[in-house]
């Protein structure tokens, strides 16, 4: 590992901001979603019951899209950039995807070098703005217009509200088990929800393109 010492910036002030309230608006509309289209009674009481349940997921599912939303328009170079570099698929991302950056023990090969975001962050931040664009797009006509839309087509929102709203719980299950808990990558956590800062010695070893470009590094 490189002989870096002292901390470099990797997410700043309002990327934090707008991950803590994706994350918990994401959090309240898997609860009650679980909740009310299951009828778990424990949960949904925990919301004031079924009913309260469905309305707070629906104003949660607001504050999903508005937070965000303001995020880019405020943001929109910074969010440029963001996926410039998820949707460019590189030989070493593959590489990585060939031995999953290390995580797993019996796949075996030299880890390539990566830039801001591994090949396995590129593919999950996809996996989220795609699913987030499904559970928007599905979400609002079963919402504002179950009235007036034909019954196959509501019905087919249900469908990929919930198929994309399970595929996306599971996504950010194993994300956070990968940077909160996995030794190897836990430190990431605390640069994305605390104070934006990752030790440079980690950085230039799991992010050694993106870490090559940087002209400052905090003692």
């Amino acid at each position: 590992m490189s002989e870096v010492r002292g901390k470099v910036l990797k997410h700043g002030e309002q990327t934090r901001t707008m991950h803590w309230v994706h994350l918990v608006a994401f959090i309240i509309l898997a609860l009650t979603g679980i909740g009310f289209y299951f009828n778990i009674g424990f949960i949904n009481n925990m919301f004031g019951g079924g009913a309260n349940a469905s309305m707070v997921h629906r104003w949660a599912g607001v504050v999903f899209v508005v937070g965000p939303a303001l995020y880019i328009l405020l943001n929109f170079e910074r969010f440029a950039r963001f996926v410039d570099t998820i949707t460019t698929i590189t030989k070493d991302d593959i590489g990585w995807l060939k031995t999953m950056g290390g995580y797993i023990p019996f796949l075996k090969g030299e880890v390539p070098p990566q830039d801001k975001y591994n090949a396995g962050q590129k593919m999950l931040g996809l996996i989220i703005i795609i699913g987030c664009l499904l559970l928007i797009l599905t979400g609002f006509p079963m919402w504002l217009w179950r009235a007036v839309v034909p019954p196959a087509f509501l019905a087919f929102c249900y469908s990929v509200h919930f198929w994309v709203a399970a595929i996306l719980i599971l996504a950010v299950c194993g994300h956070f088990f990968l940077a909160a808990i996995h030794p190897k990558s836990r430190v990431e956590f605390a640069s994305m929800m605390i104070d934006g800062y990752i030790d440079a010695e980690i950085s230039a070893h799991h992010n050694e393109k993106w870490f090559n470009t940087l002209e400052e590094v905090k003692e």
